[in-house]
């Protein structure tokens, strides 16, 4: 895992390349701050730290995070939710406790990008490689998906008790005829 900080007297950006899959988000919200072309690519010192902060909590994977010189940072969101990219990741937003096979916390975060396709060589986060493999998604009719106490899909009421074991063989890849 490789993550850099670039910091101010207001905030302090970290970048994990690792869960990067450059989706781009940060750039297009703020352009000026977040260039790849530039290097160092991240210049805080064009945008006050709030709109950093916002630009920040666009990025769908948490491959950017903040903290504020008190300390503080992202709020997790509430409900906790899961969209399932077309084609791609699992992107799950909220109080997030990612555990291994005995129950141990791996990271808690707010925002993640989980591998969909089984190809990823940095599970369980997504690491873009559904792009390559050609990965296609089947989509769940919505009215087939219950769970009890849940008031809409992506409700996750009560915790789910499974694990996800990082260090599990990759699933096979799809043939390219499939």
């Amino acid at each position: 895992m490789t993550t850099r900080t670039y910091k101010n007297d207001n905030i302090e950006v970290h970048w994990d390349s690792s869960r990067c899959v450059h989706v781009a988000a940060c750039i297009r919200a703020l352009p000026d701050v977040f260039n790849p072309l530039d290097r160092p690519w991240i210049h805080l010192d064009r945008a006050d730290a709030d709109t950093v902060a916002a630009a920040i909590e666009h990025c769908p994977t948490g491959a950017l995070r903040y903290t504020r010189p008190d300390g503080s940072t992202e709020l997790a969101s509430n409900p906790t939710t899961i969209v399932l990219v077309e084609d791609g990741p699992l992107v799950v937003r909220g109080d997030l406790h990612l555990t291994d096979a005995n129950g141990e916390t791996i990271i808690r975060e707010s925002r993640l990008a989980l591998c969909r396709c089984g190809g990823s060589e940095n599970r369980p986060y997504c690491d873009g490689t559904h792009r390559r493999i050609g990965f296609r998604s089947t989509t769940i009719p919505i009215d087939s998906i219950t769970r009890d106490n849940a008031t809409n899909p992506t409700d996750i009421e009560p915790p789910q008790t499974a694990s996800f074991d990082p260090n599990a063989a990759p699933l096979p890849l799809p043939n390219a005829e499939d």
